[in-house]
């Protein structure tokens, strides 16, 4: 690709040896070689030609392209479409799209729920509660015990409620504070404090409690807390650096 779709003019080919600007657009393994483009909008830094250039939790803008009965699919650029599922359309489940408020070729501001760079989709979220917020959690090594936290409740199971977060981040509030709280639906926005870290586990213990609870940006200078049950992993064949004797056997 050399040109816009609109341009009239075509560039002259570039001479072998010469060097330009481009853009990689793909791979092409089979016959060893690497699909790039030339085209003024391709270069554009605002321009997505890839999922994989797409983080979770990023603030962006795209155009609703088709509406369905289990969501919106937003067009980012020509390259790239993401989909807003029915439940993230708004801070409280919905049944259908608002019709009036949804509709094609009108813009709407999203935030990055999960990116499938291996299936090449990305899952968006239209819910206020995350498009407006400055702080979003995309990795457990980002809380803090304490840290008030907002995601949205995926589903409720015997032991607790699921709340996930940016990416595949998610934690657990207990049963018997889901069942003090029967107001919270699945696909409802559910602000709630992180009582305990499950490094190893990538686990986040939640309370709907938020008293002793603090906002994120008080916890900028805190290194994280090491879990007490984040144990290191000894293996056979692993190096120990100092052993200490409790008992002799002789």
């Amino acid at each position: 690709r050399m040109t816009d779709k609109d341009s009239d003019t075509v560039p002259e080919p570039p001479e072998f040896g010469s060097s330009f600007e481009c853009r990689v657009l793909g791979f092409n393994f089979l016959e060893a070689s690497v699909v790039v483009t030339r085209r003024p909008y391709d270069l554009r830094e605002d321009t997505l030609v890839s999922v994989t250039e797409l983080i979770p939790g990023q603030l962006i803008t795209g155009v609703i392209k088709h509406v369905a009965e289990i969501g919106v699919f937003v067009k980012l650029s020509e390259y790239v479409t993401g989909f807003v599922h029915l439940t993230q359309l708004t801070d409280v489940p919905l049944t259908k799209v608002p019709a009036k408020r949804f509709q094609v070729d009108k813009k709407l501001k999203c935030r990055v729920l999960k990116v499938s760079p291996e299936r090449r989709q990305v899952r968006l979220t239209a819910k206020q509660a995350f498009v407006k917020s400055d702080f979003q959690l995309r990795d457990c090594e980002e809380a803090r015990r304490n840290m008030i936290v907002t995601g949205f409740l995926s589903s409720v199971k015997p032991y607790g409620g699921i709340v996930k977060f940016f990416g595949s981040t998610y934690g657990v509030v207990p049963a018997e504070e889901m069942e003090l709280n029967e107001a919270i639906a699945p696909g409802m926005a559910v602000t709630c404090r992180v009582s305990a870290i499950k490094r190893r586990a990538k686990q986040l213990q939640l309370s709907l409690n938020l008293e002793d609870g603090k906002r994120p940006e008080e916890f900028v200078d805190q290194p994280p807390e090491k879990s007490k049950t984040d144990r290191a992993d000894k293996r056979l064949g692993m190096r120990v650096s100092s052993l200490r004797a409790i008992r002799c056997i002789t």
